[in-house]
């Protein structure tokens, strides 16, 4: 991504709350634990992944300013993707959920969702060089495998797209099982968001690139989300929060650090 990346944050809540049920985490819950607990894929650079033993990432940062926010600790709780969506939010095993989670209709039904203002789109990520040839658009896909992580977008657009035009999915739990799939050439892509080919690029260099454009027309730009059990009042504090790191500037410079190529 370059500096044109949207950064306009929209404060609405997608969903609203459902008559009668519990509320899976409330703002007086985790004050009086102490703590927020973030569910995250650990995985997936540059939002959530294992830095020197430490999770960090974009997606990490905007949590531990939520939980500043409130006065409290942050706890995070690593949870593979297809575990963490919708599962451990609706179940209140975590308080909220940020794992370059995108927005969609489906989702809204079961949880509601804080719109942080990044928009991504997924891309073909392939080795330094593309020795296997992947482009997109191409008219097939006949004796290619890609790679998808469980439970996200790439695995819908493969398993409703790329599989009819002729290519082979795999399909990974862990997001960096199939990064290192990529690399020993056991498949010919993975599809993943636009902004980990940038970081991946920059923190491991002459090893993967983008092959071709993003799959426009295959899957819409993708909204990203803070998401929440339907009807927590966490909502206004996660909105606040966005705020504040908007009108201070410290949004753009959390995109800077971890999303946008300088």
């Amino acid at each position: 991504m370059n500096k044109a990346l949207t950064v306009g944050i929209s404060l609405m809540v997608l969903g609203s709350a459902v008559g009668g049920m519990a509320l899976a985490s409330s703002v007086a819950e985790v004050k009086k634990k102490g703590e927020l607990v973030l569910g995250t894929d650990a995985t997936f650079q540059p939002f959530s992944f294992k830095k020197g033993g430490v999770i960090d990432g974009f997606d990490v940062a905007i949590a531990r300013a939520i939980a500043q926010d409130l006065g409290v600790k942050l706890k995070i709780s690593n949870v593979g993707f297809d575990s963490l969506m919708p599962g451990s939010v609706t179940s209140g095993r975590v308080d909220i959920a940020i794992s370059a989670i995108t927005i969609t209709d489906e989702r809204k039904k079961v949880v509601s969702c804080a719109r942080r203002g990044l928009k991504s789109a997924q891309v073909f990520i392939v080795q330094q060089g593309n020795p296997k040839k992947v482009s997109y658009p191409m008219n097939s896909f006949k004796g290619k495998t890609f790679g998808v992580q469980k439970g996200t977008t790439g695995e819908f657009v493969a398993g409703d797209k790329l599989k009819k035009l002729g290519a082979a999915i795999k399909v990974y739990n862990d997001f960096a099982q199939g990064l290192a799939d990529l690399k020993n050439g056991r498949i010919d892509a993975m599809l993943g968001d636009q902004p980990t080919v940038g970081y991946l690029e920059k923190a491991q260099p002459g090893q993967f690139q983008q092959a071709g454009g993003a799959l426009k027309g295959v899957v819409q730009a993708e909204d990203y989300g803070v998401v929440f059990a339907k009807g927590s009042d966490l909502a206004s504090a996660v909105n606040g929060t966005l705020e504040r790191l908007k009108s201070s500037g410290e949004y753009q410079k959390l995109l800077e650090t971890w999303i946008v190529n300088k």
